[in-house]
């Protein structure tokens, strides 16, 4: 990678390719400038070195003040030959200002949404069975609030709820209802999902698990019985009668054992296991 040795002024366009930048304007330097200090590593991924500090106002209304000189050279940016003029820097300033106006006005208003959403459900009769805390991030009040749910949603089931480590909830049991059916009941105690892109584990402001708990992570993981599982073969060999014609019927050792993997279809493109397995998975036990 070449490091640009131009010379940073008021009103030099810049272009950065994060999400949230784009193109634009230099309207500050702090320091002096040392670009030939400015040296890559890691084959180009790290840059350190400079001297000054750097503002820009972004096309989009985006600010990021004091850069380091050497971020504003590294591998991420582009600085471009043109320079804007004293009316467009102060343009692009006015922009910005009425963007982070409206993006206040717009977190104002899901704040305002959000504290009415929690008064709401700390005075809702119908979740009066509940246990309202401020347990949001351990899963210990949620773990026993989706017990209470469970029971009343699902009577005569039996599941298993254990708080398991980082505050993740595992719900476990047999038969009964379907993982969606549980899933969408108790979806609503998990506080945040994992972000693959930046590897990192988002928190979402919830009202519910504000009130009533939340946890990291909740598994939904149901066992099936043979009972179930006789009666989802019996249910793929009557809906396939036609394509099984003549194949001696699948036991439940068989599937058990993974071995029906290897029994293909007449006409399907799909094995018995996954035929079965996905006919149990919807069966209500």
């Amino acid at each position: 990678m070449t490091i640009s040795t131009q010379t940073l002024v008021i009103g030099t366009r810049v272009y950065c390719a994060l999400h949230y930048c784009g193109a634009g304007i230099v309207y500050a330097i702090h320091g002096e400038q040392r670009p030939d200090t400015v040296q890559t590593f890691m084959g180009g991924a790290g840059v350190s070195g400079g001297s000054a500090r750097v503002d820009v106002v972004f096309a989009n209304g985006h600010q990021s003040r004091a850069l380091p000189e050497s971020i504003v050279r590294g591998i991420q940016w582009r600085i471009l030959d043109e320079v804007a003029s004293a009316s467009e820097i102060a343009a692009a300033l006015a922009h910005a200002v009425c963007v982070q106006a409206q993006k206040r006005a717009v977190e104002d208003e899901v704040k305002a949404v959000h504290v009415a959403e929690v008064a709401r459900l700390q005075g809702a009769p119908e979740f009066a069975s509940l246990t309202q805390g401020d347990d949001r991030y351990s899963g210990k009040l949620a773990a026993s609030n989706i017990r209470t749910e469970l029971r009343r949603a699902f009577p005569g089931v039996k599941f298993s709820v254990r708080k398991s480590s980082h505050g993740a909830v595992n719900v476990r049991w047999t038969d009964g209802p379907t993982a969606t059916e549980v899933q969408e009941l108790v979806g609503k105690y998990k506080r945040g999902h994992f972000n693959g892109m930046e590897d990192i584990y988002e928190d979402e402001r919830s009202a519910w698990c504000e009130v009533f708990g939340g946890a990291q992570y909740v598994f939904c993981d149901r066992d099936q019985s043979d009972a179930l599982i006789v009666q989802a073969i019996e249910q793929v060999c009557t809906e396939y009668a036609g394509n099984l014609s003549g194949i001696e019927p699948p036991t439940v050792e068989a599937f058990r054992a993974g071995r029906l993997s290897y029994a293909y279809v007449p006409g399907l493109n799909d094995d018995l296991q996954a035929l079965i397995r996905s006919t149990a998975v919807e069966l209500r036990g």
